[in-house]
């Protein structure tokens, strides 16, 4: 099972994905007694201000995983070698994209700080996974948006793992009005042009990560990516007074834990 703040565009938009490792996901416990192991840290990123910015913001994020959960009554949630299909939740956030701190973005409506819940699936082998996940926005937008990726695993030297493979996301109208539409009623305060945007493939990118193991309990982490926006997101007059090129970058690290109930 594995919970960790995962890549996102911009540093107020982060994924929180609960992955379930293994076929099943839970289980009865072999052999190990009631307790929880998890890791637990953070670090700093950059990335783009909003999605579609040609600015950036440096800014800290949490790390958190839960590696297995052993109930007194023998049930146990990970802990497993995390090869084969497994389901997960996806939790999303996103900060608010307001004028104020984007003057090219003057005379829009500001966007509040939205959060989303939904669902992924995974397919882990030792070389490599695919994963897919989807979520649905609520107060800030009210839409879908998902993404699929793949990665491949590997190991140059001793404690060593990198990661790394390609991205599309994709959204729904609603999700894609309320951060690349502008209304008529927009268009005459902003002096950006109208711009009804649809649903459709949003990005495409590379993400690749590396991970350390400095001890049996600390590990040093480093993920970078790169997003081309597409399609609507593309040609929307948001990302026209910003740039389709996103990165991100960040390094942090985690520490483990054991706890016996």
């Amino acid at each position: 099972m594995n919970i960790a703040f995962r890549r996102f565009t911009c540093p107020t938009a982060f994924v929180l994905a609960l992955a379930i490792a293994g076929p099943a996901g839970i289980a009865r416990a072999d052999g190990k007694p009631p307790g929880i192991e998890f890791e637990m840290g953070g670090g700093g990123q950059t990335a783009p201000r909003y999605e579609g910015a040609s600015d950036y913001l440096i800014s800290p994020y949490p790390t958190f995983r839960l590696q297995r959960l052993t109930l007194p009554n023998g049930f146990q949630i990970g802990g497993g070698d995390g090869i084969g299909l497994s389901f997960y939740p996806s939790f999303g956030f996103r900060g608010a994209r307001e004028s104020a701190d984007a003057p090219v973005l003057s005379g829009l409506r500001d966007v509040d700080t939205a959060v989303e819940l939904g669902a992924g699936v995974s397919y882990t082998t030792w070389r490599g996974r695919m994963f897919g996940e989807v979520r649905r926005g609520f107060s800030g937008h009210e839409g879908y948006v998902g993404e699929i990726g793949a990665d491949a695993f590997f190991h140059p030297v001793e404690r060593l793992t990198l990661s790394g493979g390609p991205r599309v996301s994709f959204a729904d109208a609603e999700y894609m009005s309320t951060y690349f539409g502008v209304s008529g009623a927009e268009a005459k305060t902003s002096g950006l042009s109208a711009f009804d945007a649809g649903a459709g493939f949003k990005s495409v990118g590379i993400a690749t990560t590396a991970r350390y193991e400095i001890t049996g309990n600390w590990a040093i982490e480093g993920e970078a990516a790169y997003d081309r926006l597409i399609g609507e997101a593309a040609d929307s007059p948001v990302t026209g007074v910003g740039s389709r090129d996103q990165f991100s970058f960040r390094v942090g690290a985690v520490r483990k834990f054991k706890l016996d109930f």
